[in-house]
Parts: C-alpha cells; structure tokens; sequence
C-alpha cells in the first residue's frame, strides 16, 4: 500500500486501482488504460540521458547530446536530426576531475534555458544565439545557420560560503524564483537571479533529486529516492523556511522516485528509475491511478500537449496519453 496524502492537507489514503480500464479526465483529454498508450523512442543512443524540457515552440532541449557536457536540441515530429545547442565543456572550467555537466533544466519566460550544471555545482542561465529570435525554430531553409548558445551566466554556485554542490534539477516559479535540489548538500535551494539573492528553502536535511510546480504554483514537489518518497514544500512569499511534509511514501515497496511532472489537469507523474515504471496520482483524490511501462529507466520526465517524454539510461521515449 502505499500512504498518499491531500494536497489539501494530510490525510492518507490507500487505494490500488486496478489498471484495466481508462480513468475519465474530461471530454478532450481521458488517461488511457496502460494496454493503449503508445510508447515510441524520441532520441536513442545517448552518452547517459539527463533532464529534458520543452520550449513554447516545441523544441525540446535534452541532456548530454553525443557526450556529456552537451545540451541537444530537437523539433520533436520533424525528419531533421538532433542539434548541440552548447556544450558547456567549452563554455566552463572544469575542477580536476569536475567537468561541466548538465541535469535538469527548465525554459523560463523570456525564453531563456535555466541549468541544473551538476559535473561543477552551478545554476546557470543559457541565452539563445539572437535576442530577436529566443525560441530558434527548425523550420528554417536547408543550410541555413542553426541558432546556437549566444550567452552564457552563472546565477549561482554558492550558498554561505559554501558550493551547491551536484545540482540536480532546478524548476522555475510562476514569479520567476527558481528552486534548484542539491541532495549531496541536503538541499532545496531558491535562487532569485536580479536580486543577487540564494537561500534555502528546507529546515530538515534533504537529499530530493526531480522537483515539479504544483499547477498553481504554490507547492513544491520534490522526489527523495533513498528514503524512498515523495515531498511537498508549501512555498512561502517571505524568506522564512517552507513547511514540509510527505506526499507519497514509497518506502514499503522498495521503490525510488526519481523525475516528477504535472500535466495540464493537474495529475502527477512518478517516474521510478530502474523499475521502468511511471505512476499517476490524483492529488485531490489522494488515489494512484494507473501505472505505465517507461520502456527503460524513468529518471526525468517532462510533459506536453498530452505526451508524457522519459529519459533514463541511454535514450529519451515518449508515451502518447491522449487518443
């Protein structure tokens, strides 16, 4: 069984639904049954998959293209191959045997590309090659120059004195404060990139790896793979520490949330690594819903217009949810 709480407060409820029939969302967009959704490779034979994220045009920008340190991207549906859009081994200073390395990353609201750079323990901010076009698009004339990395700043690598350490992931908030998850330094960390300011959003010790918006934007969620849950931070206007509590407690079964998404109702996804498995939960319910076949390790995910993109071991899948 597993403990799930209400996003409206705690209480624990412990269903297991039964995966054989569809859960209606609505007219235009039912789950489907897990026997029908289709399951198809995105961009394989990856050095070792990381984050992924889409822009508002649809291009997806992915971890670790060709080798590590670089950041791919892709039209997803289009016959073109994948582009480096940077690598970052030529961009930053390497520590010993700390290269540049990117995980997580998130496209903020000027079409800029937020890094969790975890091989140095930075967040950097990524500008695209031109300020008059900030979301490149694929669809231009054959030979034509492909829109690369313009610009390239740290936003942060410290906190009192002390490195981030392995960023993970980072997530953007609707009034652009941006949570980054560090669980070498046992931390959430809020960054506020114009005014100079990095703070830490956790009291306890964490070690959270994939972090996720709730929908409207006043929780975040968080993933802690070696206890083995889910956990909710209810973020806060001032900069006081945010109240935290548990979600979904994996703990029993053995299972390891890595990457988290929401979809546009407001579902969470659950990837769970090297189980191969992703899980949805109705928060409002407090149910788990289905439980999908990831096609290979479910360690990111990152969600659009109905299709659910996983990247884990060597390759990134897509799982269409909608008929």
């Amino acid at each position: 069984m597993l403990g799930i709480s209400l996003l409206g407060g705690c209480v624990t409820a412990s269903k297991s639904p039964k995966n054989t029939t569809s859960i209606p969302r609505g007219e235009t967009f039912p789950l489907l049954p897990p026997e029908n959704v289709e399951l198809s490779p995105v961009i394989p034979n990856l050095n070792r998959s990381g984050g992924l994220t889409f822009s508002t045009d649809g291009i997806l920008y992915f971890a670790n293209y060709l080798q590590s340190g670089t950041i791919g991207m892709h039209q997803v549906g289009q016959s073109q191959s994948p582009e480096t859009f940077i690598d970052l081994t030529q961009w930053m200073t390497s520590y010993g045997d700390r290269t540049p390395r990117a995980h997580g990353m998130r496209i903020d609201g000027q079409g800029r590309l937020v890094v969790a750079e975890a091989g140095t323990g930075k967040v950097i901010r990524i500008y695209p090659e031109t300020e008059t076009d900030l979301l490149p698009r694929f669809d231009s004339p054959e030979g034509s120059a492909v829109p690369r990395a313009g610009k390239l700043e740290v936003l942060a690598d410290s906190f009192d004195g002390f490195s981030l350490g392995s960023v993970c992931d980072v997530v953007i908030g609707p009034d652009g404060d941006i949570y980054a998850s560090s669980p070498s330094s046992g931390a959430v960390f809020i960054i506020r990139p114009e005014d100079g300011y990095v703070g830490m959003l956790n009291q306890e010790l964490v070690r959270v790896r994939g972090l996720a918006i709730s929908p409207d934007g006043r929780r975040l969620v968080a993933a802690e793979p070696d206890s083995g849950r889910v956990l909710v931070f209810d973020l806060r206007k001032d900069d006081m520490p945010a109240e935290m509590w548990t979600l979904v407690d994996f703990s029993s079964s053995g299972e390891e949330p890595q990457g988290l998404a929401f979809d546009e109702s407001g579902l969470l996804y659950v990837g769970l690594g090297d189980t191969k498995k992703i899980k949805v939960f109705d928060l409002v319910q407090g149910t788990l819903l289905l439980t999908y076949d990831a096609g290979g390790p479910a360690d990111c995910l990152s969600y659009s217009d109905g299709v659910l993109y996983v990247s884990g071991g060597d390759g990134i899948r897509s799982l269409r949810l909608n008929k």
